[in-house]
């Protein structure tokens, strides 16, 4: 995937794949690591060395980008935002260190870190002021940004809606050129709920209704965007989707739940917000002549009356064949705990639940390939190695008793049946509060959980 990129969904195109080892689950060990009081994202990079961004539990915000030890999680080097600057979660790292990263008071920050023999470095390279600019709406906050192979950047402005307030109902979308231009361009009546993808120079946009057009039976609107002229990006296609009559049961957005997907060199893909039964829905990446619609196929998600889709998919091509795996989370409850660290907020028994693969075959049909009814908050990530879709689950007859066992469960990519679980521990503290999974190159799976970091690794070969 060009840009390569470590990020929040493994890759610039978000396909939450890695090519290194994985557990196979042969005398697996699990570690437990502090993250400094919360979650943890971290980006691990082909060498071992790994980037982390830290959640701060008492506003949900990120507080800083620390270098950190993989074995330990101890840090080695930080960086904080200026005071009045908040970090956003989407965040990119490239393999020579640098990084890219946004504040929701409208800042873009790039920087670079540095390991030497002697010590570890994190340093402000870049900042770009998109507020000072007035490049931002009323109410705007800026959301994301990400790199592209034309030595551009891309941002959008937004937020999780069930997650963040923001009061705008428009978007703002842009690139920076490598000379430091700002190239904008305005969306009124939506709002971009979270991350986008890139592939080269394309940024691929999903954004959710907004102001007067939030009403029934609405529309969503998925964007492929070009670097376009010097006053504005170029609008490559612009497709609508079901965006249904409101945000659902456990759903932290009004529109698609979904980061999109690039699916090989052919496809990318998103799911609807539709009533009842939210779809997985497969776009072609290049334009189609003439106007004709970019919607390859589509199928709906789950096996019952109703479902949604608030987690990134996973997406994989081989063999010719493009394939997703999707969740349905509809009914998962609250991501963050009240007084009650090891309270009903654990409980994920009440959501539909489900996994599903999804190939594409050469005929440009969406066929469902298997189903396993894991109910998954977390994000979970595939090895193309062990051919393994890794996440976090919790055991559903102790949780329905009101005691929370969390375990790393191992799901094979091409049946859909579970191979293995491991317990990683018990109560709040490893719930995985729908963080995203990641796989370190010697073969650690990471899961971040409420209170740090769980690392989970074969002890011996199989």
């Amino acid at each position: 995937m060009r840009p390569q990129v470590s990020g929040v969904h493994g890759d610039s195109g978000n396909t939450k794949t890695y090519d290194g080892p994985a557990p196979l689950g042969a005398g697996t060990q699990v570690k437990s690591m502090s993250g400094g009081g919360g979650p943890v994202l971290l980006f691990p990079l082909p060498d071992g060395r790994m980037t982390a961004a830290p959640l701060d539990m008492s506003d949900a915000m990120y507080s800083a980008i620390t270098a950190v030890d993989p074995t330990t999680m101890a840090v080695k080097a930080s960086w904080s935002a200026p005071e009045g600057q908040q970090l956003n979660g989407y965040m990119y790292q490239k393999a020579d260190g640098e990084i890219l990263a946004t504040t929701k008071q409208g800042r873009v920050y790039v920087l670079q870190r540095t390991d030497t023999s002697r010590k570890t470095t994190i340093t402000l390279e870049r900042e770009i002021d998109l507020a000072s600019m007035g490049v931002l709406g009323e109410g705007e906050s800026l959301h994301s940004a990400a790199f592209d192979t034309g030595g551009g950047i891309w941002f959008v402005t937004g937020a999780i809606t069930g997650v963040n307030e923001q009061t705008a109902t428009t978007t703002t979308v842009g690139r920076i050129t490598e000379d430091g231009q700002v190239r904008t361009l305005h969306l009124k009546d939506q709002v971009v709920e979270n991350g986008f993808a890139v592939k080269d120079t394309t940024a691929y946009v999903v954004t959710g209704p907004a102001g007067d057009a939030d009403h029934a039976n609405a529309k969503g609107h998925f964007y492929a965007f070009g670097p376009g002229t010097r006053q504005s990006p170029r609008t490559l296609w612009d497709e609508t989707y079901d965006a249904g009559s409101g945000g659902k049961l456990g759903g932290l957005t009004r529109g698609s739940g979904t980061t999109p997907t690039v699916l090989g060199s052919q496809y990318v893909a998103i799911a609807d917000n539709a009533d009842g039964r939210s779809g997985i829905r497969v776009y072609r990446q290049q334009a189609v002549r003439d106007g004709g619609s970019q919607l390859v196929c589509s199928v709906p998600l789950g096996t019952g009356s109703v479902s949604s889709a608030d987690n990134g998919m996973i997406g994989y091509v081989a063999d010719g064949v493009a394939s997703i795996v999707a969740q349905d989370t509809y009914g998962q409850p609250a991501f963050f705990p009240g007084a009650d660290i090891n309270g009903s907020w654990n409980d994920d028994t009440g959501m539909t639940g489900g996994m599903q693969r999804v190939d594409v075959t050469p005929g440009g049909r969406c066929v469902t390939k298997w189903t396993n009814p894991v109910k998954m908050r977390s994000v979970p990530v595939l090895s193309t190695s062990t051919g393994l879709v890794y996440g976090s689950a919790q055991d559903p007859g102790l949780a329905a008793g009101g005691t929370y066992v969390w375990y790393a469960e191992a799901i094979d990519f091409g049946t859909g049946k579970t191979v293995w679980k491991q317990r990683v521990g018990a109560g709040g503290s490893y719930n995985d509060v729908g963080m995203i999974l990641s796989l370190g190159p010697d073969g650690t799976l990471y899961d971040s959980v409420r209170d740090g970091v769980v690392a989970v690794k074969d002890r011996r070969e199989p």
